[in-house]
């Protein structure tokens, strides 16, 4: 393989690769807290156009505490809510130890649709997003997969020619996404399979 083609940068999206992630922990523990059914909170917070817009960065942290609270009819300080609402994601321990040899040979940029209270909990609580040198997030770009903008910020930021970066997703539509730039990409399936195929492009695994 030619210089001009090597791997220079490895790029992750974050749920369903580092982290597997359930909105209806939070709806559960919400209802407990609030008397209501765990179907009719899932159904205020995340069956609406208010979600999307807390993932492009339309909506702050503590607009969208506050909104919430306010379409349930029910109060709670923002820590709480912080916690509650961030405390819904299970390390992939495979993934993980994969990133963190990885990481001993190539700069690794981390590319994830997500919000300021889900990213500044995994910030806190996942260890192994400090080996990116980079993190991309949806809601401070102000796009999300698979609009090409969010992909050409990590471009922009690496400085680098798309063909040198590969892109790992869970999603077969962010996948393409990343293609329809010029990355090259991989669809998620294990770590052990993302493995193989990065070595597959000549992706060295220390």
């Amino acid at each position: 393989m030619g210089d001009e083609t090597a791997i220079r940068l490895i790029i992750s999206d974050f749920g369903g690769v580092i982290c597997s992630y359930d909105y209806r922990i939070f709806c559960e523990h919400l209802a407990r807290k609030i008397g209501r059914s765990a179907e009719e909170i899932y159904a205020v917070v995340y069956g609406n156009e208010l979600q999307v817009q807390f993932e492009r960065g339309r909506v702050s942290g503590r607009e969208y505490h506050r909104r919430v609270m306010d379409l349930l009819g029910t109060e709670m300080p923002y820590p709480e809510f912080f916690q509650m609402y961030g405390d819904i994601f299970t390390e992939i321990p495979a993934t993980c130890d994969l990133l963190r040899r990885l990481h001993t040979r190539y700069p690794l940029y981390l590319l994830s649709d997500t919000n300021e209270i889900h990213f500044g909990y995994v910030r806190k609580t996942v260890g192994v997003v400090e080996v990116f040198d980079e993190c991309v997030v949806s809601y401070e770009v102000g796009v999300m997969k698979p609009d090409p903008g969010i992909y050409q910020e990590a471009l922009r930021r690496s400085g680098l020619p798309a063909e040198a970066c590969v892109f790992i997703d869970d999603r077969p539509g962010n996948v393409e996404g990343a293609r329809r730039v010029g990355m090259q990409a991989l669809l998620f399936q294990s770590a052990e399979r993302c493995a193989a195929d990065l070595e597959s492009l000549g992706v060295v695994i220390p």
